[in-house]
């Protein structure tokens, strides 16, 4: 059923307005009845009305202008009113009509005749309202479809957006990406699409172009031709967003973005449709800017990306250069120390001046082991070889072999603690233990003491480092790990080095789940490392005969030592003479392949870089002939990458051995040649 609606009477007579309300009761609406014009102002102002039946003669405010400033109002101005009176005046009722009233009722008036009046306009009335609202919820279903095709439209362009965005990161590695993104563009957001790189950006192709075929296909365009293709070439000429063929409403049918950064362009991105299709709206033309936008900063960092990688590889052939140039030298010098120690010297001069140059070079070598161990570990190049092993024997033999070599003749190094198993890279926890018992020496006076100790601790293994030395101030603590992170030198640099050992102590030790940490309480008060490694509990331990495989004692052997440097070969064939062996020597590799021909040795010492051709192409030629292929090749090389010695095993190489090498590692290698010898066997070629 309907709700009343509201009819209004304006009467200063209370007699006259109970009339009209009585004469209206039956029709059931709600009838308001004020006795002023000032009245029905206020009420109007807060409420509608269906119609207003309005007496003309009122004391202060007549029904004339009472009707006036109805009409002023724009809410009212369309109100019907009923003018009520009891003269008959020709000129009043044509001033009524003329104010626009809908009627001029004279009093007395038959209730009926009211009735059926008021009627028509309740109806009226009801019949706007019906209007109005079917009129509102049509606006409001409009609106709502609107918003709902924006919205529809919004997920479309962020659905484009999102799988743009996966494109371009796919193509991080340099992957082309420009195929692929147009396929996204054609036919979602256009009929024709293209990217025209410009000149010296190196791409597969320097257009990629995709067109909506007349079957309803998309072809790919070899040579691009047209307004949108001419407009691309102009882009790239002069990058500024390009705006073409409007549509009826003003919007371009054709864009052309540029593809740029700051002060580089590097492609344009041009996107077109056809026919009568409408052209591309503003959020159309702010998603395309934003596609381009993203597509720039894709080939920006991959720009950026294959710089780093060029610098990185350039960095990795300087190291490797390095490493070759400074481990020559050093080989001869190792193997000319060695030799002076075998030959003996009587004066104690010679003797000590034979010891520093071992010791000196020695300390060098491990210089450069560090500096391009932490170069590989920071960049994640270094392959572990993680077996079980006891901690407590690896830091005796570390401290031994310190001891050994005179480094702890000056300091009071004690080592205490019981067996304590992990899994780790031997080589690498040795390297480790190492550089922190040496970056105790160096930063302890003579006399310092220095305690190295062992302990299992629930689930882990802890290894601890004390010194009494110089400590480490408060403000450096937070640091020492950091690559060349050092404490305040003098000029003379006494306690000096390159600021990389414990850099590479933090990141070995890390590789292999652990974590390493420093303690001081301050300068002049020592300083303390702990190591942390996970605890192995159950592990078999290798049987007394397999530990001391690889020591046999070799007889002699025929060896040939291939190496361009004169001082690093000559002192290696004066060393391996003096131990017994036969010695044969070529400097390049040709010489090489005919020496190795003619004598046939039971062993080659190979270096990699030779002059005539490398060491590889000196294994090649020998597995090549049947008088040599069962010659032991053994790479003695400056070049001790991951990547060198993988070359060398599938070069069929016994082992990769980097200068300098130690006696203890070639008595290794050469009493398994021995071994193989006397068995009568030949290990596999390779």
């Amino acid at each position: 059923m309907a709700s009343p609606v509201n009819i209004l009477v304006v009467d200063d007579l209370a007699s006259q307005r109970l009339t009209v309300e009585a004469a209206l009761a039956d029709l059931g609406e709600s009838i308001v009845s004020v006795e002023s014009g000032r009245e029905a102002l206020k009420f109007l102002m807060e409420n509608d009305a269906a119609v207003v039946l309005l007496d003309v003669n009122m004391p202060e405010m007549d029904g004339f202008e009472t009707a006036t400033l109805i009409r002023q109002r724009p809410k009212n101005s369309s109100t019907p009113i009923i003018f009520l009176t009891a003269d008959h005046d020709e000129i009043q009722t044509a001033r009524g009509y003329a104010l626009g009233a809908v009627d001029y009722l004279t009093c007395p008036f038959l209730p009926d005749v009211l009735r059926t009046k008021v009627k028509v306009f309740v109806q009226l009335s009801r019949a706007q309202d019906r209007i109005r609202q079917e009129a509102e919820q049509r606006v409001a279903f409009l609106r709502e479809q609107a918003a709902r095709a924006a919205a529809e439209q919004q997920s479309r362009r962020l659905r484009l957006l999102s799988e743009a965005g996966g494109v371009l990161m796919r193509s991080m590695d340099g992957t082309p990406f420009e195929d692929e993104m147009l396929r996204i563009l054609v036919p979602a957001m256009a009929d024709e699409a293209g990217i025209q790189f410009a000149d010296g950006w190196e791409r597969p192709k320097a257009v990629v172009w995709r067109r909506i075929a007349e079957g309803g296909g998309v072809d790919e365009v070899a040579m691009p031709a047209g307004p949108l293709a001419a407009a691309a070439v102009r882009g790239i000429q002069h990058p500024a967003l390009m705006a073409l063929d409007r549509d009826t409403q003003g919007r371009p049918r054709s864009l052309v973005l540029p593809v740029a950064v700051p002060g580089r362009a590097y492609a344009v991105l041009a996107v077109a449709r056809h026919g009568e299709a409408p052209g591309y709206s503003s959020e159309e033309r702010d998603l395309m800017s934003l596609i381009a936008g993203r597509c720039a900063v894709a080939l920006d960092n991959r720009r950026l990306y294959r710089d780093v990688q060029e610098r990185d590889r350039r960095k990795d052939e300087f190291l490797a250069m390095l490493s070759h140039e400074l481990r020559n030298p050093l080989g001869a010098i190792t193997s000319a120390a060695r030799l002076l120690e075998l030959i003996g010297a009587v004066d104690e001069r010679a003797i000590r001046a034979t010891q520093v140059v071992g010791r000196q070079s020695a300390h060098l070598a491990r210089i450069v082991d560090d500096l391009l161990d932490v170069s590989r570990v920071t960049v994640g190049h270094i392959t572990l070889n993680k077996v079980p092993l006891d901690l407590r024997e690896l830091a005796e033999q570390s401290v031994e072999s310190l001891r050994a070599s005179g480094q702890l003749d000056h300091h009071q190094v004690t080592l205490r603690g019981e067996s304590a198993m992990v899994e780790a890279d031997a080589a690498r926890m040795q390297q480790v233990l190492t550089n922190l018992v040496v970056n105790a020496i160096k930063y302890s006076d003579h006399g310092g003491k220095i305690d190295v100790g062992v302990a299992p601790d629930g689930d882990v293994v802890r290894v601890k480092v004390e010194d009494d030395g110089i400590g480490i101030a408060p403000e450096l603590l937070g640091h020492v790990f950091e690559v060349f992170v050092q404490g305040e030198q003098s000029l003379d640099r006494a306690k000096g080095g390159l600021g990389i050992g414990l850099t590479l102590v933090k990141r070995l030790i890390e590789l292999q789940g652990g974590t390493v940490r420093a303690y001081s309480e301050g300068a002049g008060k020592g300083s303390t490392f702990l190591i942390e490694l996970p605890r192995l509990r159950v592990v078999s331990r290798p049987h007394s005969g397999e530990r001391g495989a690889g020591t046999y004692r070799s007889g002699p052997l025929s060896v040939l030592v291939i190496d361009d440097n004169d001082d690093a070969r000559i002192m290696l064939r004066t060393l391996l003479q003096i131990s017994g062996h036969k010695v044969h020597e070529a400097a390049t590799g040709p010489e090489a392949v005919d020496v190795a021909m003619r004598t046939q040795p039971d062993l080659a010492l190979v270096d990699l870089g030779l002059p005539g051709f490398d060491g590889f192409e000196v294994s090649r030629r020998l597995r090549q002939d049947v008088r040599t292929r069962n010659i032991v090749l053994v790479a003695l090389t400056g070049y001790g990458q991951v990547e060198d010695r993988e070359k060398t095993a599938s070069y069929g190489f016994l082992t990769h051995l980097v200068k300098p090498v130690t006696s203890e590692r070639l008595d290794e290698v050469f009493g398994k040649v021995a071994q193989a010898r006397e068995s009568r066997e030949r290990l596999p070629a390779g």
